[in-house]
């Protein structure tokens, strides 16, 4: 990312960006039955596209978006790179990448909310929803960045669940803030976050969907945000490694807060509390120090 276009990232960020990040989220599974007639409602969407391959990933789109490929071949090898590396894996399972045309289409699809992007575990998709195609289309630097970013975050949580299945491990034992704020982290790379947060919501409130589902719209914070801080203070204390360790010691203890003990030597708990009060510390000084622009709305 240019100079420029992370000078206008920071301007901007706090009203178009957190609305963004408010609408991306990761489907661990659907109940049977509701899964056959999911999977049936997929096969019946993607007979309506056009299809094309990229490496593992088959991409379905409409033929008026076929001027989106381009763009969305390159963030899936931007995404796969960074990905390999952070979950030492080849990322070789199949997935299915469908656009959407519409909001109305994708929630009627998904049964989801306000989102503008999904992946499903059990379906082995990841839907976008293609907002802005004109500027898109003619390659404006601020919606090129934001499209990808939303893609590459979703691709993170497909990468995730495949290196969850190379472990033999249950994507439910990891809660929902870290498979998010992972997500997060990869896809904010070449971003500058200075947003700060009114407040942390406990993380003893963001284990399971329907917990994230409720503090989405039940506390006045950005939920995305902060887990991403999460991840981004564990990387800063422990190097990128950490996400990885984690991961294989949940999987080995089948506890998170054991696989977090064992990978990062110090309780969940412990390191909750002292995030908490550096975060706290870091949003006074902010809220000193810079202008009023820059902040969190």
């Amino acid at each position: 990312m240019t100079g420029e276009m992370k000078a206008a990232f920071i301007l901007i960020m706090a009203g178009t960006l957190s609305a963004l990040l408010l609408a991306v989220f990761v489907v661990f599974s659907q109940e049977s039955p509701e899964a056959a007639v999911f999977s049936g409602k997929k096969e019946k969407l993607k007979e309506s596209l056009e299809m094309v391959k990229y490496e593992s990933v088959s991409i379905y789109y409409a033929e008026e978006d076929r001027t989106i490929l381009e763009l969305t071949k390159e963030t899936l090898q931007e995404a796969a790179d960074m990905n390999r590396e952070l979950f030492a894996s080849p990322l070789q399972d199949s997935v299915d990448l469908i656009f959407f045309s519409n909001r109305d289409d994708m929630e009627s699809f998904s049964k989801l909310k306000d989102i503008t992007g999904f992946y499903s575990n059990d379906m082995r998709m990841i839907g976008l929803l293609l907002e802005e195609k004109k500027h898109l289309n003619s390659g404006e630097g601020f919606a090129v960045f934001l499209y990808k970013r939303v893609l590459i975050h979703e691709y993170t949580h497909y990468a995730f669940h495949v290196k969850l299945r190379e472990l033999n491990a249950d994507p439910a034992a990891y809660p929902l803030w870290f498979h998010e704020g992972v997500a997060e982290w990869v896809s904010a790379h070449d971003a500058v976050e200075i947003r700060t947060l009114p407040s942390a919501v406990p993380l003893s409130k963001l284990k399971t969907d329907r917990q994230w589902q409720k503090a989405r719209i039940g506390y006045e914070t950005d939920i995305y945000l902060q887990s991403y801080y999460l991840i981004e203070e564990l990387a800063e204390k422990k190097g990128r490694g950490i996400i990885l360790d984690i991961i294989e010691e949940t999987a080995a203890r089948g506890s998170f807060e054991d696989g977090f003990k064992a990978a990062v030597g110090q309780s969940l708990p412990g390191f909750e509390k002292e995030f908490k009060r550096k975060y706290e510390a870091k949003k006074t000084a902010r809220n000193v120090s810079l202008p009023c622009r820059f902040h969190y709305q």
